[in-house]
């Protein structure tokens, strides 16, 4: 089973080429449900891959990079979401690390995790930073429960609990065939102990 062994160790020469294509992947991610106006995110497959890949921390910083990078380029409401990003990535990457991605019962409780990471940390920055808009097809859910007379915060809620399970299964079983497709020679250390062929 993996280990986390600290923050320095894991920033591995492998482990800083792949924070750019965490935020690449997170930023196309994103770009096509902005097109689309799909009511999901898409911009976490990046981030946990690389917490698969590289551990806690890698990925952690890759979730923050990401929305400052999606905050800069396609909408500047993206950047408070780095939190919730880097939340993310940090619970991905020691659940990695603790044998967690060894079975599909494993890999549902994994879903599980992050689902509820993304609802605790982004409900009340959508909720009391921006009055309950997320800048995607989602805003569509949260405005349909303030329609039906629920409050903010509990239609901003009960958008992201329809919301974040679809998000959450799609990038995690996105994540998980993208590690399982690296050949072992070629993933970092953390990803061949996280996740053996």
């Amino acid at each position: 089973m993996a280990k986390p062994q600290g923050i320095r160790s894991d920033f591995t020469t492998v482990a800083w080429v792949l924070i750019p294509i965490g935020i690449a992947i997170n930023l196309s991610g994103r770009f096509i449900v902005t097109v689309l106006g799909l009511p999901v995110f898409l911009d976490t497959v990046g981030t946990i891959l690389v917490a698969f890949l590289a551990g806690p921390w890698v990925a952690g910083l890759t979730g923050l990079l990401t929305n400052v990078v999606i905050g800069v380029t396609l909408e500047a409401t993206s950047i408070p979401f780095g939190l919730s990003n880097a939340a993310v990535g940090i619970v991905a990457g020691l659940m990695a690390a603790r044998g967690w991605l060894r079975t599909t019962p494993k890999i549902v409780v994994v879903t599980i995790a992050l689902t509820v990471t993304t609802i605790v940390t982004a409900t009340p920055i959508a909720t009391y930073m921006f009055g309950g808009v997320q800048g995607s097809g989602i805003d569509f859910v949260t405005g349909l429960f303030v329609a039906t007379g629920q409050g903010l915060f509990e239609s901003v809620l009960g958008s992201q609990l329809i919301i974040q399970p679809l998000d959450k299964v799609v990038a995690v079983v996105a994540a998980v065939l993208i590690t399982r497709g690296v050949p072992q020679r070629y993933r970092p250390q953390f990803g061949r102990r996280a996740l053996p062929e």
